[in-house]
């Protein structure tokens, strides 16, 4: 079993952990932390089933399409939900996620299609979470300390978001450019999701009720 096959079964395994953290204590979460948890559900659905489906002979990259969309959707929402005291940026999430949801789409029907991997798409979502990352950060940073645990769980899962999704675009650019998308940069990404995962499980186990 090579290292990447290893890192992405744990990976699958965070993933399951996380998505069953979210559906057992649904109802405690803050609305915020249901649309991410609801991004983790399917997350791991479509990851189960890109390992499931090869063993029966299909291949699986179209799952990346649908895994790119749901990334821009549900943490579009999430996001949105996070700027309550930036109406003017909410405002901007509410008409540039139907927008952006459009643009996936066309991309993937006239320019990516399902059997080759969406790098246009894949490159237009990070860039956008990044934003939204970034000015969560700018945001707080102008409040006073919060001193609410929910809301530092929020800061924490931003903090996860931003290094993932940073890290992976740099690591895919890279890629790109030097013409070699080796079996060493998909381990490093693993790395990166692996680390994503644990900040978001040790963030969430921080405010569940025990």
């Amino acid at each position: 079993m090579s290292l990447l096959h290893s890192i992405g079964l744990l990976d699958t395994g965070l993933l399951a952990m996380a998505a069953l953290l979210f559906l057992v204590h649904w109802s405690s979460m803050l609305h915020s932390l249901k649309i991410f948890g609801a991004f983790i559900v399917l997350s791991f659905l479509v990851q189960t089933t890109s390992f499931i489906i090869p063993y029966w002979g299909y291949h699986n990259l179209w799952l990346l399409h649908i895994l790119t969309f749901i990334e821009f959707f549900f943490l579009s929402l999430f996001f949105r939900e996070l700027f309550t005291e930036s109406r003017k940026f909410k405002r901007f999430i509410t008409y540039f996620l139907p927008i952006g949801s459009l643009l996936i789409i066309l991309n993937t029907i006239f320019l990516e299609p399902l059997v080759a991997y969406n790098n246009i798409g894949k490159t237009f979502v990070q860039c956008s979470i990044i934003c939204y990352s970034v000015y969560y950060f700018y945001i707080v940073s102008t409040r006073e300390i919060l001193t609410d645990q929910r809301f530092k769980v929020l800061h924490l899962i931003n903090s996860a978001i931003l290094l993932y999704y940073a890290g992976s675009f740099f690591i895919f650019m890279f890629a790109n450019i030097s013409g070699n998308m080796s079996m060493h940069f998909w381990t490093f990404n693993a790395l990166l999701y692996l680390i994503f995962l644990i900040i978001v499980l040790t963030s969430i186990y921080k405010i569940v009720p025990r």
